[in-house]
This record gives structure tokens, C-alpha cells and sequence, in this order.
């Protein structure tokens, strides 16, 4: 047989001959397997098939009692085990307890958990529990009972906590132990204290204060206030801890006298006053307090062995009563704070409080210390005049109380009396006090004196007058009160300035003066009055300066209107009357005057200066006249100002000329006015030349024409020479002859034919020299020009002669070339050139073929550079240098140079006759001839290598003729320069462009960044 629940496997129950079998001893609601065995003597046979059954079910067996698994004082939490339900599940369990006594049993729980929580039990309470289980077969025994207990608690509060005496700073507590114990024996009670009224919690604060722990059931409590209410609770202890707090119980203890006020100290204070305030006493001791008492002293120490008397200087000491003084009772009253009136200013007291109740009376408050403000000082009494002068007076007076705070300056004002008609002042010195104080305070009072010294010095009076004073002291607090004003009156002194000075010019040199005695004689009579005079300082140019100087002025002037130095007074008049006349004075000069007034105490100031000017004056007579810029016709003159104007700008000037020679019927010469008009100068013209004359000026004014000045001989020059007549060629023309041999040689070298044709063709020259004449210049000189006709290839050729010779040897002159000779005069001392003379037509003659082809790859003849480069040019330079200096030996000293450009270059040489009026003119002209120069020959560029060389002649015609439109004639001059010039032009044109197109680019941007912005 097998039990299907358990791993035991088959058992057997039977063996036997029977064929049935009753097992007992089955488990109830059990499943079983059986099988059956055949056994023969051979052996065992198989098992039968097996066959099951289950046996029936029934109730469940009992289960175990109850075990605690967490315990409280007031709860058990039981657990079980589920018994074996014989066949048929559980579907419940009941548990029963007891009330912990010998009461019966009651339903704690039914259901189907196998455990449950017991409430509400009493603290350590023995409690007894079973428990039984259910199935639908019915109901299992009860288990075993289970006595199980709870946990102790703490215990109950003590009961009838109550108070038993009460006294002023103690009272006594008593209880009883709690009712209940929470299952464990009271061991301890403990009591504490809470403060309720104000004061007691000002000691002891709000919370509660544990006072007594121990088994006794009464307790004392000590260092209470009088007259507060207080909180007492207790509790009890057990071996679990404290319990509840009884109920607690008010405590008051006996009333007391009230404790000393707080905070005693001076509030405000004025100059008579103090307010001291204080706090009420932190307790009144249980009784209201009802009046409050005060007592004051002075802070002063009278016996001299107070510590505050020995402290020393800024150490701080308690306040402290001085023994020589008696404390005042100024108060008595229940408000707290009291204004103690009619106090000396700036004094220091002390003061102490206490409080009064229904108890007694408390203890006296620390001294504390206060004191008055300081007032203003006292008024001063009337100043008093210790010293007199014409303008100051001499104050003092006595110093003032000074009500707690020093004297730190006064301040002295003074006002002017009014004269009063008829009344004469009296002597100098104090007068008294003023009797009407309100006419006193009205008086234009203004300060005189500001300072620490109780007296001053008063300046700045008028002499002999009657003056109010007052004074003030001032402290730390302000101004005191004004003292009696007091009258004095200053000492005499010298008058005061005339008045109503007047100046009349009465003539060109004469300022006649008047002006009106003093307004005030400061107590002495005027006995004479003092003029004085000084010249104005004349503002304005140089001609000004020199009439301020001629006048004998000491002011400023002559450099236009500088600095004015002080003015140099000199004595005009002194004597009793009130007028009088300056004489000798300068025409048309201004001058200032001033008067002053002396009596017996001295000489009084000036009056303010009057200016006035005497009547003008024609002026003085201008300077000598300077001629310059002669001519044969007229020349410049100019003079200079007059150095005197005498009070009136020159108007106008007037020149006058005078031929000499011509006399009139008084034998003077005949003056004629050639020029009137504002300039100091004037340009004459239509004289007569090589004639001398004589000049004057003269200037006008608003007066009348001055005298005439010193007279200027003049002399007009010469007309140009006369042109030379009779010009005619007299040998060749003719090419150049070869150069000389080489030194020693003694036979003439075969001259190469660049050389010949580099010395061209001259041509000699012959001349009639004009005809002498008394008014025109006699020649030095003479220029000979030969001009290529038109169609000719040639350049200007000028021949300067120096010496008054008639003939020449013109050189340079370009081979088969034509060309018109001309001749002119040059006169001396730069009278000019003359005319030209009769052109002379010249023929040049042509160089042979040889000669031509020769010359085309070299250089021009003389300085001339038609064709060729840089390397002919240099030698053609060479070469004209040599045929130079031959044809200056050839002309007699003069050398003549010919190019395209006509330049020349003369040497003079000094001439052996002629009229001693060009000796000067014709030794500079030596002397710049001194040096003689050949200009080198310019290289040719490219544009002129293009015309003269490479182009056909039509198409180089053209050329030329484009670049004469564009450069003028002299395009191979200034084609380079006026291009380099456009060139210059055209980058500064670009640089401006580019800055102006920078800026506007920048502005731009800078505008369009900022309008995002806005």
C-alpha cells in the first residue's frame, strides 16, 4: 500500500493464505494505492495492477496553543501553526482569552489567518488564550491553554498636587502616588517650575524649570520673586520611564517693596532745562508702584578729594556725590520722567531715583550725570574808544559770560550817524551810549571787525565824522545779544578831492582849468589848492609816437598802441583860487589834469584826471624827398610823414617842382605844383630828360598847410642812343678756314670735314656809330643779330660788341643758309637799347657734297646741334669751345657764339674813350662780362631724332606741325617739361579722386551699419 502524499513509497500491510485484508490505522481523507503479491514456492510472482482509494475525511486534529510574537504593554501579537486538516481544509480558526483573572473564556478572533494582534490589554496583565480549528467535517478540540502576559507601562500622574505655604521668595509642594503604577512600582517623582507673571519671566524666562526629582511626596522651592505667579506640575517614574505630567497648579508669592528703576539718564536738554527719564523696576514686588522719587546734585567736586576731581584728563569716572554737596529733592510723583526748569546754562548735575509701593520703598539708582546746553554769550558791555585817528578808531571792551561754551569770536559793526542841521561835532573820541535804542537799531549797521580779541581797530572812517559801534560774542551756539551802541568821532585830517574839474582849450597852446572847493574840509579850512599836468599817451603809429615825444609826453605810443607807462605829472599852479590856465603847451596834444586841496593837517587826494586837448596846428614839414625809378621822362618820388601832426591827421600832401636854372622876377626859382593828394609819394612823368629839377613837399591838415620841407635835386636820364647806319658786309660771306698744324709741325694738317663743317661760314660786318646828341645816351655797345630768312634751317645768331667800335666778324653762321643782319646800339647807365638799323640780306655759303655726307653722321657747326647723338654733340661742344676763343681773338676781344636757341656770350673789354656818364654803367657791364661760358649743346630726344631723321619730310612736316599746336614753337624745349607738368597734375588729380572716393565709401558704410540700429 502506498501513501500518495508522502515519499514513504509502497509498505506492505498483509501477508497471508487470506484473500481479503481490513487496514486499520488509515489516516482520515488520505488517498492510498494498493497492489497485490502472488508468492508460490518457487518464488514471488508480479504485482497486480494497482488500485485506489481514499479513506473519509473528519474533523481537524487540535492544533498547537498560541505563541507571542511581539508583546506591548497594551497589545499581543499571537501566531499559530496550522494543525493537519484530515482530509478537509481548514476554512477558519477561533481564539478565546480570558480578562487575565478567573473569568470565562471570550471570542478574541475567528477567521482564517494564522495570526492575530490582542488589543486594550492591560499593562502587565497574565492573560490565558486557546485556540481551535474548522473544517466543513466540523470543529477540532481546543488546543492547550497558553498564558501569556503584556508589557509594564509607565506609571499614571500623581494625584492632589497641591500647594501648602507660600512665602516672599519660597513656597512648599506635596502629592500623592498615581492610581495606577503601569505594572512596574513608582521609584521617583519629579517636579518643575514655569514663571507666569512678567517679572518672573524676565529671571527666569518661559520654559519650564526642573526643581526636584526623588521618592519624597513634598518638595520646597526657594529663590522666588515676591509678588509673582508661577506654574508647578509633577510626575512619576517607574522602572519603564517617566509618566504623564499631573495637572498644574499657580503658586503666588507674598508681595515685597518694588526693585530699584532702570535706565536713569537725561533725555533732552535746553540752556534752563533737562528732561531725565527711566524705566519702572523690572518688578514692582507684587505691588504697585506709586509714587517715585528724585534727587539732584551738582556734578562739581567743591572739596577737591573727589576721584572725578583728581581724574585725569579724558578719563571717564562713574559719577560720584561730592561730599560738600547735599542732594536736593526736586521729584516726587508716580509718572515715570520728570523736566527739571530754571538750570544754569553749560552746568553739569547728577541725579538718582527710587521707586514706592504700598511695601516700602526701593533701594536709590546709580548716580547718573547730565547737564545743560550751552547758550549763547551774554551781551558785552558798551565798547569804549582807547585810540583815535582821521580814519580808524581804537575799540575794546569787557569780556562776557560765556554760558557753557567759550567766547570764540566777536564781531563789531559800525553804521554812520546822520549829521544833524546846526549841530557842531565834538571833539574826536567816545561821545557815550545812545540813548534811543529802537533809532539804533534802525542805523545802516555794517561789519567792522570779525576776531577772537575783545577789542580791534576800526579803518576805513571818513575824518571828523560821527560814528554808532555795537558788539556781539559769539560761542559754539551762535550770537549773542548786541550791546548799547556807543557814539564816537574821528579826528580832523586833510580835505577831500576838489569837485567839478573842468579843462577849456583856449588856443594851440593854452588849456585854461577851473573847479569847485572840497565837498568836505574834515575840520580845517582849504588854504590852497595844487594843479598838476600830464601829457595823454597818444595811441597810434609811428608819426603819433614822434609827436608824443616831440610834446614831451612820458606816455606810450610811439610803437603803435603798446603799454602805457605811468603818467609824468609836472606842477602847473598852487595858491587860494579856484581856477587857473596851463600855457606852453604842444598844438593839437591832449593832456590830463588834476587838483588837490591842502589845509593845516596836510595836502588831501587828488581828483579824478580831466582830459583836454589844445587846438591843432598845421603840421610839421614832411621829410626830404627820395627820387627812384628814373627814367628820360619822369621818376618816383616818395618822402616821408611829418613828425608832427599837431592834433590833426594829414590830409593831403603837395609836391612842387622847380627846373634850375629858371629864376623869376625875384631871382628865386619858379615852384610848380605837379602833384597834391593823400600818398606820401607820386610817380612824375613829361619832364624833359638828361634836366635836373628841384622838389618839395608839404602836408595838410584840418588846420592849414604845414611849412615846406627841405628841397631834392633831381636829375631825369638820358633817351636810348640812336641806331647805327650804313650797315654793310665788307668780307665773305665765307666757310671757316681749316685749324692750325699740330704744335711744331710747321706745316697746316689736313682738317677733317666734321670740323669744317662744325666752324660754318662767317661773314664781316661794318657799321656807322650814331652821331652824338645832348639828349640821348651815348652807346657802349653793340648787338648784332643775324635771323635765318623763311625756308632756311639755321638758328638766331647774336653777336654782342662791347667798346664803341663799327665793325665785326660774324661767325657760326649755318652753311647755305640766308639769313638778315641787323645791328642795334646799347646806351650806358641803362638807358636802354636803340633802335634797329637796316637789315643787311647774307648768303652763307653751301659746304661741297663731300662735306655734306661727312657732316651728316657728326655735329652742327658752333654751339648749333641739328643732327647727331650724345657722342657728336659733346665734340661739336668741344670744337665750337676752340672756334670760340679763335673768334675772339678775331673780333678784338669780344667772342660771339651762335646756336638754334641765340644765346651769346660777350666779353668786354674796358672801352679806351667815351663820356664820363657811362664810366660807371660800362665798368659793371666789364665786370659781368668777366666770365665767359659755353653752354653745352642739349641732346637730342627721341620725338626730334623722329621729325628730323626718320620720317619722310611731308609726314615729319605734319608732326612738327601737331606738336607746335600742342607745345608751342618751341616744342623741343618744352615738350618734356609742360608733359612732366600734366604728368605732376594728372597723379595729384588721381590721389584726390581716390581720398574722396575713400571717404564717401567710408561715411557710407557707417550709415548703413547704423540704420539696423535706429
Amino acid at each position: 500500500m502506498e501513501d500518495q502524499r508522502g515519499p514513504m513509497g509502497f509498505v506492505e500491510v498483509y501477508r497471508g493464505l487470506e484473500r481479503s485484508h481490513k487496514v486499520a490505522k488509515l489516516q482520515a481523507g488520505v488517498r492510498y494505492t494498493s497492489r497485490v503479491q502472488a508468492i508460490n514456492p518457487l518464488g514471488e510472482g508480479p504485482f497486480s495492477l494497482c488500485s485506489a482509494y481514499t479513506t473519509q475525511a473528519t474533523v481537524p486534529v487540535a492544533p498547537e496553543p498560541p505563541v507571542v510574537q511581539t508583546a506591548s504593554s497594551s497589545t499581543l501579537t499571537l501566531a499559530w501553526a496550522p494543525p493537519a486538516d484530515n482530509g478537509s481544509p481548514i476554512t477558519g480558526y477561533c481564539l478565546e482569552r480570558d480578562d487575565g483573572g478567573s473569568g470565562d473564556f471570550t471570542l478574541e478572533y475567528a477567521g482564517p489567518n494564522t495570526s492575530h494582534t490582542v488589543k486594550g490589554l492591560k499593562p502587565g496583565q497574565v492573560y490565558r488564550f486557546r485556540l481551535r480549528a474548522d473544517n466543513d467535517e466540523g470543529k477540532s478540540m481546543w488546543s492547550s491553554t497558553a498564558a501569556l502576559s503584556t508589557g509594564a507601562a509607565p506609571p499614571d500622574s500623581p494625584v492632589a498636587l497641591q500647594v501648602v505655604t507660600a512665602g516672599r521668595t519660597s513656597a512648599t509642594m506635596a502629592w500623592r502616588t498615581p492610581d495606577d503604577d503601569g505594572g512596574s512600582k513608582v521609584v521617583a517623582f519629579g517636579v518643575e517650575l514655569q514663571a507666569k507673571s512678567k517679572a518672573a519671566t524676565a529671571c527666569m524666562g518661559n520654559d519650564w524649570l526642573k526643581i526636584f526629582e526623588g521618592e519624597a511626596h513634598a518638595c520646597t522651592i526657594n529663590s522666588l520673586r515676591p509678588g509673582c505667579a508661577y506654574r508647578v506640575r509633577v510626575r512619576a517614574r517607574n522602572a519603564v520611564g517617566w509618566g504623564q505630567w499631573a495637572l498644574p497648579v499657580d503658586l503666588t508669592t507674598a508681595a515685597d517693596a518694588p526693585e530699584v528703576p532702570q535706565s536713569l539718564q537725561p533725555a533732552s536738554c535746553t540752556p534752563t532745562t533737562i528732561v531725565i527719564t527711566w524705566a519702572p523696576p523690572r518688578h514692582d514686588g507684587g505691588s504697585k508702584v506709586h509714587t517715585y522719587r528724585m534727587e539732584m546734585a551738582s556734578a562739581d567736586c567743591v572739596c577737591g578729594r573727589c576721584p572725578q576731581a583728581s581724574a585725569a584728563s579724558g578719563q571717564a569716572l562713574r559719577p560720584a556725590l561730592c561730599p560738600g554737596h547735599t542732594p536736593l529733592a526736586v521729584y516726587a510723583a508716580e509718572a515715570v520722567g520728570a523736566e527739571l526748569r530754571h538750570l544754569q546754562p553749560g552746568c553739569r548735575y547728577i541725579f538718582r531715583v527710587q521707586a514706592v509701593n504700598q511695601q516700602g520703598s526701593s533701594g536709590w539708582t546709580d548716580w547718573a550725570a547730565g547737564a545743560t546746553c550751552a547758550d549763547v554769550p551774554t551781551a558785552p558791555g558798551p565798547p569804549l574808544v582807547a585810540g583815535v585817528a582821521p580814519t580808524a578808531l581804537m575799540l575794546s571792551w569787557q569780556v562776557p559770560l560765556a554760558q557753557g561754551a567759550p567766547v570764540s569770536l566777536y564781531t563789531v559793526e559800525a553804521a554812520a550817524l546822520p549829521p544833524v542841521p546846526g549841530a557842531m561835532l565834538g571833539a574826536p573820541g567816545g561821545a557815550g551810549v545812545l540813548p534811543d535804542a529802537r533809532a539804533a537799531a534802525a542805523l545802516a549797521w555794517k561789519l567792522a571787525y570779525r576776531g577772537p580779541h575783545p577789542g580791534c581797530e576800526v579803518r576805513g572812517l571818513e575824518p571828523h565824522s560821527a560814528y554808532a559801534f555795537r558788539v556781539c560774542a559769539h560761542n559754539d551756539m551762535g550770537a549773542g545779544g548786541w550791546s548799547p551802541a556807543v557814539a564816537a568821532i574821528t579826528g580832523h585830517a586833510p580835505p577831500s578831492a576838489p569837485q567839478s574839474l573842468s579843462a577849456q582849450a583856449a588856443s594851440s597852446a593854452r588849456i585854461v582849468l577851473c573847479w569847485a572847493a572840497p565837498e568836505r574840509d574834515y575840520g580845517a579850512p582849504v588854504v590852497a589848492y595844487t594843479v598838476e599836468m600830464a601829457p595823454v599817451a597818444v595811441r597810434g603809429g609811428a608819426a603819433a609816437g614822434r609827436e608824443a615825444a616831440g610834446a614831451g609826453g612820458g606816455g606810450g605810443g610811439g610803437k603803435g598802441g603798446g603799454g602805457a607807462a605811468a603818467p609824468a605829472w609836472s606842477h602847473v599852479f598852487t595858491g587860494p583860487a579856484c581856477a587857473c590856465s596851463a600855457d606852453g603847451l604842444a598844438p593839437g596834444r591832449p593832456y590830463q589834469f588834476r587838483v588837490r586841496a591842502a589845509n593845516l593837517c596836510g595836502a588831501g587826494p587828488f581828483s579824478a584826471p580831466v582830459a583836454a586837448a589844445t587846438q591843432p596846428a598845421p603840421p610839421s614839414a614832411p621829410g626830404k624827398p627820395a627820387v627812384s625809378n628814373r627814367t628820360s621822362s619822369g621818376f618816383r618820388v616818395r618822402w616821408d610823414e611829418p613828425e608832427h601832426a599837431y592834433g590833426s591827421h594829414v590830409a593831403a600832401y603837395v609836391l612842387q617842382a622847380a627846373p634850375v636854372g629858371s629864376a623869376g622876377a625875384g631871382g628865386d626859382s619858379e615852384w610848380v605844383e605837379v602833384y597834391r593828394g593823400p600818398e606820401a609819394g607820386a610817380r612824375l612823368s613829361g619832364l624833359a630828360p638828361a634836366c635836373k629839377y628841384l622838389l618839395r613837399a608839404a602836408a595838410i591838415n584840418a588846420a592849414g598847410q604845414g611849412p615846406w620841407g627841405e628841397p631834392e635835386a633831381a636829375i631825369t636820364q638820358l633817351l636810348p642812343p640812336l641806331p647805327p647806319c650804313e650797315l654793310a658786309v665788307t668780307d665773305g660771306p665765307a666757310l671757316a678756314e681749316p685749324a692750325a698744324g699740330a704744335e711744331g709741325g710747321g706745316e697746316a694738317a689736313a682738317q677733317p670735314p666734321q670740323e669744317a663743317a662744325a666752324s660754318g661760314a662767317w661773314v664781316a660786318l661794318s657799321w656807322q656809330e650814331p652821331e652824338a646828341d645832348a639828349t640821348h645816351a651815348p652807346a657802349m655797345g653793340f648787338e648784332v643779330v643775324a635771323t635765318p630768312k623763311p625756308g632756311s634751317e639755321g638758328g638766331v645768331v647774336k653777336l654782342n660788341i662791347t667798346g664803341r667800335r663799327g665793325d665785326a666778324r660774324l661767325e657760326g653762321l649755318a652753311p647755305g643758309c640766308s639769313y638778315s643782319v641787323r645791328v642795334r646800339s646799347v646806351g650806358v647807365d641803362g638807358t636802354g637799347h636803340s633802335g634797329w638799323s637796316e637789315e643787311a640780306a647774307v648768303q652763307a655759303p653751301a659746304l661741297p657734297e663731300s662735306e655734306d655726307a661727312a657732316a651728316a653722321g657728326g655735329s652742327g657747326a658752333g654751339v648749333v646741334q641739328r643732327k647727331g647723338g650724345k657722342k657728336g654733340g659733346k665734340k661739336g661742344g668741344a670744337a665750337a669751345a676752340g672756334a670760340g676763343s679763335d673768334r675772339a681773338q678775331a673780333n678784338g676781344g669780344a667772342p660771339s657764339v651762335s646756336s638754334d636757341d641765340a644765346v651769346s656770350l660777350s666779353r668786354e673789354a674796358a672801352p679806351a674813350g667815351g663820356r664820363g656818364k657811362g664810366g660807371k654803367a660800362a665798368a659793371r657791364v666789364a665786370a659781368a662780362a668777366t666770365t665767359v661760358a659755353a653752354k653745352k649743346v642739349r641732346a637730342r630726344g627721341f620725338v626730334e631724332k623722329l621729325v628730323d631723321e626718320r620720317l619722310p619730310r611731308g609726314l615729319a612736316s605734319v608732326l612738327e606741325m601737331v606738336l607746335v599746336a600742342l607745345f608751342s614753337a618751341d616744342w623741343r624745349r618744352c615738350m618734356w617739361r609742360d608733359l612732366a607738368w600734366y604728368g605732376n597734375r594728372l597723379v595729384v588729380c588721381v590721389v584726390v579722386i581716390v581720398v574722396v572716393i575713400t571717404l564717401i565709401s567710408h561715411y557710407t558704410s557707417s550709415d548703413a551699419a547704423a540704420a539696423p540700429k535706429s
